[in-house]
């Protein structure tokens, strides 16, 4: 008995070793009852591990779904038809100042318009360029576009270095592209389809990010 006691705390540490020496060892001593206390333990154990798995089943089940916005394709007012995208507007390349933003048509086309001195801009940035990337082998493009108002170039390249965009960047510097497109507010990703139309993000919130995914992942099986 007293080496018994002495080797116990080694013995509780694994679960299992030690219900089957306190069998052995009462087995010894004649004691059968052990083995029936043995077996309702055990049985016991694999009925709570079933409640667990079923109510964790039960959990899954009830979870809820991932939010995903409403969002449609753009529309002229004038006529409530989708709205198409003019690349012939006049932007600036930043990055490459001998690209024009028509190089850009009719291909699925990812834009993120943005103020260099813009916190949620910076913020967002990164994701977005990510994103780009993560889709760009089943052919996804997407540049940046800056906005004028009063941001020098410089302010851009500055942006460009530091977070370290690889995208290629314009700069809206007649002030065309904004106001046909933008809401006022920034940043704004656009999602251009290869016939010109776009859908509009005015927030980068979780749902309207599960709604560019899944509409990248429809327009990209085309």
């Amino acid at each position: 008995m007293r080496f018994f006691t002495l080797f116990f705390p080694f013995f509780a540490k694994y679960h299992n070793s030690t219900l089957y020496f306190l069998v052995f060892y009462n087995c010894l001593n004649g004691d059968s009852s052990t083995i029936k206390s043995f077996r309702s333990v055990n049985m016991l154990i694999r009925i709570f591990c079933l409640i667990v798995f079923a109510a964790a089943m039960g959990f899954a089940q009830f979870a809820p779904e991932p939010q995903v916005a409403d969002i449609k394709l753009m529309e002229d007012p004038a006529t409530n038809q989708p709205m198409v995208m003019d690349f012939s507007k006049h932007l600036s390349g930043i990055s490459d100042p001998g690209i024009l933003f028509s190089h850009f048509s009719n291909r699925p086309l990812l834009i993120y318009y943005f103020s260099p001195k813009c916190p949620h801009c910076q913020k967002h940035f990164p994701e977005i360029q990510n994103l780009i990337k993560e889709y760009e082998s089943k052919g996804l493009t997407g540049i940046a576009i800056g906005l004028n108002g009063g941001i020098k170039k410089n302010d851009i390249r500055l942006f460009i270095d530091q977070y370290h965009a690889v995208i290629p960047v314009f700069q809206d510097t007649d002030s065309k592209f904004g106001p046909a497109y933008g809401t006022g507010y920034i940043p704004v990703v656009y999602l251009v389809q290869k016939d010109g139309t776009f859908y509009r993000y005015e927030t980068l919130n979780e749902a309207n990010m599960n709604h560019l995914r899944a509409t990248l992942n429809k327009i990209l099986k085309k």
